[in-house]
């Protein structure tokens, strides 16, 4: 009899308790929005529309991530979309807009060009057994100069480019936010450029869609990121 009474006591309680939190959590919540307004965003869009430039590979050993890299290739529309998220930002105008948009086209014209933010241990360990007595080789840079432990090539058509330059940079802050999570203080990034045109001076890229692929090589490992499809130059 005790224990039906308790379990009766027990239950009222609970219901009350409930009512009380969830009464007390919506005061909570109007007294929230009232005095932490959000600020509007408008980075959303241009994000989401973004990620569809941008691909990512992880290097494994084993369970162990020895790399990975994030390419963004600079089409004509990733460049447009860079602009109009520019523009909304800085609050250009409709002439200056279009200014950008032709200086970034003529761009493209002469070079073929693309953010990688890129990531590799300390050391590249030669056996499983290295990573436990932290044996091996000590590298430099990821991608630039002599002693870069990677290289990058373009692959379109079934034929490879070598970039004419790589250089670390800081990525104006429309493209970090592309990034997203992808870019960290652990990351570093490159802007990687290859001539638009191949030794006979004819176009890398042609008008028509195409795959084109983004080849990461070291002296153990080689991955790639894969743009299927894709319009490296809008119509005119």
């Amino acid at each position: 009899m005790k224990y039906l009474l308790y379990k009766k006591e027990h239950r009222l309680f609970v219901v009350l308790t409930s009512l009380f939190m969830l009464t007390g959590y919506n005061t909570i919540y109007e007294w929230g929005k009232e005095n932490f307004k959000q600020a509007s965003r408008h980075d959303e869009n241009f994000v989401k529309k973004a990620k569809s430039f941008i691909r990512s590979v992880n290097v494994y050993n084993g369970f162990t991530v020895e790399a990975h890299f994030h390419t963004m290739l600079l089409t004509d529309e990733a460049r447009n979309l860079y602009i109009d998220y520019h523009a909304k930002n800085r609050g250009l105008n409709i002439e200056q807009v279009k200014t950008l948009k032709a200086r970034q086209a003529n761009e493209n014209k002469n070079f073929i060009s693309m953010y990688v933010v890129a990531w590799k241990r300390d050391r590249d360990f030669v056996t499983s057994k290295s990573l436990f007595t932290g044996e091996g080789l000590k590298t430099g840079n990821i991608l630039k100069g002599e002693d870069a432990l990677w290289n990058v090539s373009l692959v379109v058509g079934g034929k490879r480019y070598l970039p004419e330059a790589v250089k670390v940079v800081d990525m104006p802050i429309e493209y970090q936010m592309f990034f997203g999570e992808n870019l960290n203080i652990y990351n570093t990034t490159y802007l990687v450029r290859f001539s638009a045109k191949d030794h006979e001076g004819n176009y890398i890229f042609p008008q028509d869609k195409t795959t084109a692929i983004i080849d990461f090589c070291s002296p153990r490992y080689r991955v790639q990121t894969v743009y299927k499809g894709i319009n490296f130059y809008l119509r005119s």
